[in-house]
């Protein structure tokens, strides 16, 4: 398939989720509305920490609010690309529905990993952003266009990977006869994302920047923009990416082999 193929299917793919989101626009103003609530209710936990000292393990309450307000940002979009697709894994795979993609004439894998988005979702990213904006100026922090690239871009190595491995998740459909439980569990486990790594134990740092990628994701890109961690854990950031995308593709491949023995 190539990049203009590519980039034509993924124009009509958000065309279509934007359609059916028209016809849906009360269900539209409730996730909006939802957004706006669950905006509210990050910050009040923050602000109880908070209550009786002024730092924790070496972060104030508005770095602690930024770090949730990016990983509003990466829930927002996880939940707008990645969640309905992962929820209709074990459809594809155990009713049969994934023939029907495979001899489309497009790429199977990004296509059934894809194929259906949730626009309203969205939402989240403003309500993220304000809160990371107001996060950071409560710190006083100095914000210069380099940092914000160079943790723009921590961010997007983070959800990427924290997408592939959900999208992982989903693969296991081709052996387990439902994969639901463990994609309400990853959803879950995001929540961790909304505290910086110093508030969790030393073994649960190590998950959360190699298993259960959340702290490449939301604790270093606010790091790199305070300046308190180098640029240089980027470099692990992209050799675990691309572990991440190959481990994506054996998987699927295996998977594949598994799914085309069984309807033989």
């Amino acid at each position: 398939m190539s990049v203009r193929h590519g980039v034509a299917v993924a124009r009509a793919v958000l065309t279509l989720s934007l359609v059916r989101e028209a016809q849906f626009r009360a269900q539209a103003w409730t996730t909006i509305a939802v957004g706006v609530v669950e905006m509210i209710a990050q910050v009040v936990p923050v602000l109880v920490i908070f209550s009786h000292s002024t730092r924790v393990n070496g972060w104030d309450v508005g770095l602690v609010i930024a770090i949730g307000g990016v990983a509003e940002i990466m829930t927002s979009l996880l939940a707008t690309f990645i969640a309905p697709n992962q929820a209709k894994m074990t459809d594809y795979i155990r009713g049969g529905q994934l023939d029907l993609l495979l001899i489309r004439p497009v790429a199977g894998q990004p296509f059934a990993a894809l194929r259906w988005v949730q626009p309203a979702e969205a939402w989240g990213v403003l309500t993220g952003t304000a809160l990371t904006i107001i996060g950071l100026t409560a710190s006083e922090v100095v914000i210069r266009p380099g940092g914000i690239v160079v943790a723009v871009f921590a961010f997007l190595i983070g959800l990427l990977a924290l997408a592939l491995v959900w999208t992982n998740l989903g693969y296991l459909a081709f052996w387990l006869t439902s994969v639901g439980a463990l994609g309400e569990l990853f959803s879950a486990l995001l929540t961790a994302g909304k505290y910086p790594l110093a508030f969790f134990p030393r073994a649960v740092r190590v998950i959360m920047v190699s298993l259960m990628p959340l702290g490449l994701a939301t604790t270093v890109p606010v790091q790199l923009l305070i300046g308190t961690v180098r640029p240089l854990l980027l470099l692990y950031g992209l050799g675990l990416l691309v572990v991440l995308v190959i481990i994506t593709r054996l998987v699927w491949l295996a998977g594949m082999r598994r799914y085309s023995s069984a309807s033989s």
